[in-house]
């Protein structure tokens, strides 16, 4: 799979002292040199923790507005816009600083050849659960109402949650990390961080809790891995990812995926997913 997400720290030259043509180095560039890269790591961390602090105050503020819009958090939660707002937030305070930070367009062919790839990893990982349920005497949920509103709208309205979630975590998160670390450090560090927002996943117990992380880390390596080039390129793909995921998840086992063994279904077949997400990727980049 082809990959064109800007250059990760990685790849640049590192320069570690200036040399005079004498052969000596010059300690007043080089402390300068040094000051100039201490200086870009403060501001580029500092946009890291903006974005997730804004989120969770944006997500605080979409749980607020749930209440009054009367709309069925089943149907659609309105905290999935929590990471939008957040990368929004962002970009107004350090526009030119990310702008510079951002990576460049992919070729078209090879970000469908990535969304192929991706819808075939979901659908998979939706068959997988199902087949679990199935063969433990679990019946699947299937394509009925959600929230009030027929499963049609439903299926719809999640696709616009999904892109909220995407704007923020493998949109603008991912990219930037992947500016300054390893590309795989970046999925797991976004992974964990989306993980983790989900706050009221980790009230149903030890088992839930735990499995819901490693599921949702998991995906972010199914979607992380296979979102390249360009802001929108990268939300456009993951959010399709990311709906497909929900889509599938939804048909097995409803409103049902935190419950026992449900969860736990899910955080095998995702892990079993991504590890082949990787392996592919890994040999065809060989």
């Amino acid at each position: 799979m082809t990959e064109n997400s800007g250059a990760s720290c990685d790849d640049r030259p590192v320069i570690d002292h200036w040399q005079h043509p004498t052969g000596s180095s010059s300690p007043d560039i080089t402390s300068d040199s040094t000051r100039t890269t201490a200086a870009a790591a403060r501001v580029f961390w500092t946009i890291i923790v903006t974005f997730v602090l804004a989120t969770m105050l944006c997500t605080v503020a979409m749980l607020a507005a749930q209440s009054l819009s009367g709309i069925d958090p089943a149907a659609l939660t309105l905290t999935q816009f929590g990471p939008a707002l957040g990368a929004l937030a962002t970009w107004l305070s350090w526009r030119k600083v990310i702008a510079s930070l951002l990576p460049l367009r992919a070729p078209l062919r090879a970000v469908r050849a990535n969304l192929g790839y991706l819808a075939a990893a979901c659908v998979l990982l939706g068959l997988l659960v199902a087949a679990a349920m199935t063969l433990t005497g679990h019946d699947l949920v299937g394509p009925v109402a959600v929230g009030g509103v027929p499963f049609a709208v439903f299926v719809a309205v999640q696709l616009l949650g999904a892109t909220g979630e995407e704007i923020g975590w493998r949109g603008f998160m991912q990219p930037l990390l992947e500016s300054r670390v390893r590309r795989y450090t970046a999925i797991a560090v976004t992974g964990a961080v989306w993980a983790l927002w989900h706050v009221p996943s980790y009230s149903h117990g030890l088992v839930t809790g735990v499995s819901f992380f490693v599921a949702a880390v998991a995906f972010a390596v199914i979607l992380g891995t296979l979102t390249i080039g360009s802001y929108w390129q990268r939300v456009a793909v993951a959010a399709v990812g990311h709906w497909l995921i929900n889509i599938g998840l939804y048909l097995s086992a409803g409103d049902a995926t935190l419950g026992r063994p449900q969860v736990v279904f899910m955080a095998l077949a995702a892990v079993f997913v991504a590890a082949g997400v990787v392996g592919a990727r890994e040999w065809r980049g060989r």
